[in-house]
């Protein structure tokens, strides 16, 4: 499920500045390298298999561009108020300790997720 999120992720931060409503140039790293080959070779293909599951679950892809957009976005403000201390509980491959300016050296950040998952993370 994390990789699958990520690769919204990544799809997001590759449209253009002025289309795109998010950056995250670190998501990349947290998918498999043969999925993105296979994406780049077959892109009729990966378009096609994008499009199916639009179909079974309409929305989706919008909901969770939407909802890294939001959290960014709610992140940011909590900064600016002084936050001194995040948990990101369900964490997955979320990189918001390393993209959002403001966190480095003066807030906290605590993921918390399951072994597996946080240990391609380390």
């Amino acid at each position: 499920m994390a990789e699958g999120i990520t690769l919204h992720r990544v799809d997001e931060s590759n449209k253009s500045e002025e289309e795109r409503i998010f950056y995250d140039p670190y998501a990349v790293h947290f998918v498999n390298p043969a999925i993105l080959e296979y994406a780049a070779k077959y892109t009729e293909q990966a378009k096609a298999a994008v499009e199916q599951m639009e179909r079974l679950f309409p929305g989706l892809g919008n909901s969770i561009r939407a909802r890294v957009r939001y959290f960014d976005d709610f992140v940011r403000a909590a900064v600016d108020e002084g936050l001194r201390q995040l948990v990101i509980l369900g964490a997955g491959y979320d990189t918001r300790a390393y993209r959002i300016e403001g966190l480095k050296g003066k807030v906290r950040v605590f993921e918390v997720d399951h072994q597996d998952t946080q240990s391609v993370k380390i």
